[in-house]
């Protein structure tokens, strides 16, 4: 034992002994004040990175406390300190008198190092002289103090005098007598070796289950491996391919080239040779008139007349001769100093372009759709966009690869429907499909027969609804004052932020009210006028609106957290009112005093603001309630501009609407469709736009519309504020 104990009994961070060590959520331990340095130095107080790893874990305002104690590592660090007392290499010192001398015996009874002197009253006292007391220094004791140390109780860190012998189920913490019948009488807890069996056995189940899935990734990984093995000679085997047809049209190239070389050689040649002929033919003709213009010269000036009209006859028929031919004598060159040639390359530089393709070389499961809104409508068509990536998650610039897209029912044998992808060349394809069956279907996305990531989807498919006709209400969530907002779980049950009775009443999807979560206050779980609520998988955020913070809470109201504090900080917010979650986990909070939009990371670490700017008309001015549309854009309901104003989740400005249409928007709720709900408070009226912005319906008869949402079947929900109720169309 002690040669596996000593390599894990030493912290990671000080290189010293487990003192009070702490487990990370990556089950990785440290000491607690290595982790209290390691936090206090860092940049957030919410989480801490694990040394390790580099895991990531959420802390609450207890800080380190937080964590859970390894009771093993500190037996490990005992075991190993008691290890280096039998070598000589350290002491301990005794754990009962105050002198803390070194340690000459162990008591197995009450798991204590002692001095001599107190090993000697142990001995005399009438409580403890039957203790079994073993020298440290003696190899035979050696045993009998591991198996002691095993076993030594652990003590309570509130009553350091109490051993730990009950458990709380509520709180899931270990409990000592005391603990039991103080703050945990309430609670449902039991003894230690009653629950130890219960959760061996679950234990065993979990382990069993993680050992076949480790089966399941030891095969996954040999399958990865032989893949990978393929893929580097299906590259050798490519490669061979590329290098084969280039070199093939290397030689092509050349032979073309040197075709071309001899041939422009050759009508060189012809050129040069006709170009000699024709100076040779007028240098003769130059040679001729000299000869007849030295002759005539000489007749006409040395000649006596006899001489000169007995030879005038044959040297003007000469003359003559020579002038006619030189008449029909071209005394241009030829043509022939340019040689037409046609080499014109860019029909060759584009085949060579587009000759030729690879494909393959995306990474599926890092490729995404922007699936804001898993809803669609029966005969309605839906789109999407597919960004194909690579291996680190960057977009692709091309396209070129095979996407295929279809959509099943749920539970059915049938093959379900086909998608229409147009590929926009750029990295990017267009999705659409238009389903025939209402009910819960599986969407499926492949690149090259790989599902992306996160593929296959639930896609719930709805009836259509005709919202021009929506008149009558028809069910009514009424509660004691004043709801600020609403939202819908995946059970269809109803949440209602009630400001004025500061909790949150939950609905059956029948009307009736299952439970109530909060009340006044400012301790956690507890709401000051509550506005927003946002649901997010088994997650709900509420805007605790006067306490200028954001809650994290479980949908049966356990608290998880909470961050923001009152201010116009980062991270810090003014009355906040509308709430939503972005499908990376991101809760954009309407900071409504401080004129903008505060986001946050899922862990409540502040990310950014939006709150537009002048120069494009775009200053956010008391914004209330958020939406997200189908292309992921952020649409701000600006109460005092009275104006829809949308975003990137960046925050850069896309465009606004509602101009004449709308006032004093509160509340906004956008379908899978692309239709908008509008709550206008000061008006007391329920505005409903088509996809193009245009207005299609309205609704009134409202005491002021404060939150509006709708459910996944299309129902529309509306917080009528002074008829304290939650009207459903």
């Amino acid at each position: 034992m002690a040669s596996n104990t000593n390599s894990s009994a030493t912290c990671g961070i000080c290189s010293e002994l487990y003192q009070d060590p702490r487990m990370l959520n990556c089950l990785h331990s440290f000491c607690k004040k290595c982790l209290e340095k390691r936090l206090d130095e860092g940049p957030s107080k919410s989480s801490l990175a694990c040394p390790t790893c580099n895991e990531s874990s959420s802390l609450s305002s207890r800080g380190i406390e937080t964590l859970s104690k390894d009771h093993r590592k500190t037996y490990e660090a005992e075991v190993a300190e008691f290890e280096g007392l039998i070598k000589g290499e350290k002491s301990v010192s005794c754990d009962d008198c105050v002198k803390r001398g070194p340690a000459a015996f162990f008591c197995c009874s009450c798991c204590e190092f002692l001095c001599k002197n107190c090993g000697d009253h142990h001995r005399s006292s009438r409580k403890t002289k039957n203790h079994e007391l073993v020298s440290c220094t003696k190899e035979g004791g050696k045993e009998n103090i591991f198996k002691s140390v095993a076993h030594k109780p652990l003590t309570c860190s509130v009553h350091s005098k109490e051993s730990l012998d009950y458990y709380c189920n509520t709180c899931n913490d270990l409990l000592c007598i005391r603990c039991v019948v103080g703050k945990h009488k309430e609670h449902a807890y039991e003894e230690m070796d009653s629950v130890r069996e219960k959760e061996k056995s679950e234990l065993i189940s979990c382990l069993g289950k993680t050992e076949a899935a480790k089966d399941k990734l030891k095969n996954s990984i040999s399958r990865v491996e032989k893949v990978m093995q393929g893929v580097q000679a299906n590259h050798k085997e490519v490669d061979q391919k590329i290098n084969d047809i280039f070199n093939h049209l290397q030689h092509k190239l050349k032979a073309r080239k040197d075709a071309l070389l001899a041939k422009s050689a050759d009508v060189a040649l012809g050129k040069e040779t006709a170009l000699t002929l024709q100076g040779e033919e007028l240098k003769k003709m130059d040679n001729s008139l000299s000869e007849i213009c030295s002759k005539l010269e000489l007749v006409t000036q040395e000649y006596t007349a006899v001489e000169m009209l007995s030879a005038k006859q044959p040297i003007t028929i000469r003359a003559q001769q020579l002038l006619d031919t030189f008449d029909k004598c071209s005394l241009d060159p030829c043509k022939l100093d340019i040689m037409p040639v046609s080499l014109s390359s860019t029909q060759l530089e584009n085949e060579i372009d587009a000759f030729g393709a690879v494909s393959g070389g995306y990474m599926p499961r890092r490729s995404t759709i922007d699936l804001v809104k898993p809803t669609a409508a029966v005969g309605k068509e839906r789109k999407l966009l597919l960004t194909a990536r690579d291996g680190n998650g960057k977009p692709y610039t091309h396209g070129g690869e095979p996407v295929k897209v279809s959509l099943a029912l749920m539970g059915s044998n049938e093959a379900g429907i086909s998608g229409v992808v147009v590929d926009k060349k750029d990295g990017t394809y267009g999705i659409s499909f238009t389903p025939n069956t209402a009910g819960e279907h599986k969407l499926s996305i492949t690149i090259s027969n790989e599902q992306i990531e996160e593929s296959p989807f639930a896609l719930y498919v709805r009836q259509p609804r005709n919202y021009t006709s929506l008149s009558a209400c028809s069910r009514t969530f009424s509660i004691s004052q004043y709801p600020g907002d609403v939202a819908i779980d995946d059970d269809n049950n109803v949440y209602i932020a009630d400001n004025s009775y500061h909790c949150i009443s939950v609905f059956d999807q029948n009307g009736s009210n299952v439970r109530t979560i909060g009340s006044n206050g400012s301790a956690d779980s507890q709401f000051y006028g509550p506005y927003g609520i946002a649901l997010k998988g088994n997650i709900m955020y509420v805007a605790d609106t006067s306490n200028d913070r954001i809650q994290k809470l479980t949908l049966d109201g356990k608290f998880i957290s909470k961050f923001g504090s009152s201010g116009s900080g980062n991270g810090q917010l003014s009355n906040p009112r509308g709430i939503v979650i972005d499908k990376n986990g991101r809760v954009f909070v309407s900071d409504w005093s401080n004129h903008r939009v505060s986001v946050f990371q899922s862990d409540g670490e502040f990310s950014h603001h939006i709150q537009g700017n002048a120069a494009d008309n775009s200053t956010l001015v008391n914004p209330w309630g958020l939406a997200f549309d189908n292309d992921g854009n952020l649409h701000v309901a600006d109460y005092s501009s009275h104006l829809i104003k949308v975003f990137t989740p960046e925050g850069n400005f896309v465009a606004q609407y509602g101009s004449g249409i709308i006032q004093y928007p509160a509340g906004i709720a956008i379908d899978d469709e692309g239709f908008t709900f509008v709550g206008e408070h000061n008006r007391s009226r329920l505005i409903i736009l088509n996809a193009q912005h245009q207005q299609v319906h309205t609704i009134q008869n409202f005491q002021d519309v404060a939150g509006v949402c709708t459910d996944k079947d299309g129902n529309v929900f509306v917080c009528d504020y002074y008829n304290c109720c939650v009207m459903k169309y």
